[in-house]
């Protein structure tokens, strides 16, 4: 019995002294937010065509080669018009939020009207939280708002997070365990980020300042019901997914593009 208490003393103390490291740790700090230049938006030749950016985690980054197929669903009225993606594998929302100023500044500063935005599966594997994801969302969206740019929130797509853990080291298991001890996630699952996101930007989409994506509309049975939309690892979008996806996305820029004129 001794034994038991002195092993189970160990264990907790172990937590609580891992719980502390994790407060302290940049890994888990809430970024400032950044300036925005707004001098930046000088809007020459947006009128002649419409620019499209895709950024975010890898779901933006394995899109770059069907950024022609998004075009080509965009541009059945005539209109020039051209996309570009720009992502990073693993990028949380943090990331994706520092990277508008550095790597991601490029893309931007091309003019695009209007900005998808794939972010959230890593968030969420790693159990950060709903209320780290939905503050670095919101920065994110903010900063693109101020820049003139409309963007479009893809939400969180169902993908086989058991799959994504298994590939993990137990180190890895260990620490998103303790995270999701710390942040109140669900161990498997996004349903709280999704809910948490759509209730702080709800009022911006009504007000026509963002697009909204809902997975239900596109992909509702995620990879459960439709593998062949997914790569073999059941995370990422094969070329039907993106076709899927992209279908989506260019209806709802015709849609507003018609109720602005």
């Amino acid at each position: 019995m001794k034994a038991c208490i002195k092993y189970l003393s160990i264990v907790v103390a172990i937590i609580v002294l891992l719980l502390c490291i994790m407060r302290l740790h940049p890994y888990y700090r809430y970024a400032q937010p950044q300036d925005v230049v707004l001098e930046f938006l000088s809007l020459n030749n947006r009128k002649d065509t419409l620019k499209v950016a895709f950024i975010g985690d890898s779901w933006a980054d394995y899109h770059y080669p069907y950024d022609s197929l998004l075009c080509s669903m965009l541009s059945k009225d005539g209109k020039m018009v051209s996309v570009k993606s720009k992502g990073n594998v693993g990028a949380k929302s943090k990331e994706i939020y520092e990277r508008l100023s550095t790597t991601t500044n490029q893309i931007l500063m091309w003019h695009p009207q209007y900005c998808v935005i794939s972010a959230g599966i890593n968030d969420a594997v790693a159990k950060l939280g709903k209320d780290y994801y939905v503050y670095h969302y919101q920065l994110i969206l903010n900063h693109l708002i101020r820049l003139g740019i409309k963007p479009i929130v893809v939400e969180i797509p169902d993908v086989n997070y058991r799959a994504i853990a298994n590939r993990e080291s137990w180190t890895m298991r260990l620490r998103h365990l303790v995270s999701s001890l710390l942040t109140g996630s669900e161990i498997y699952g996004f349903e709280s980020y999704r809910a948490s996101l759509w209730s702080a930007v709800n009022h911006l989409e009504k007000e026509g300042k963002i697009l909204y994506i809902p997975v239900s509309v596109w992909n509702a049975g995620g990879y459960l019901d439709d593998r062949e939309f997914y790569q073999s690892d059941e995370t990422h979008l094969n070329a039907k997914g993106y076709h899927l996806l992209d279908s989506c996305i260019a209806s709802e820029i015709i849609l507003d593009n018609k109720q602005m004129k």
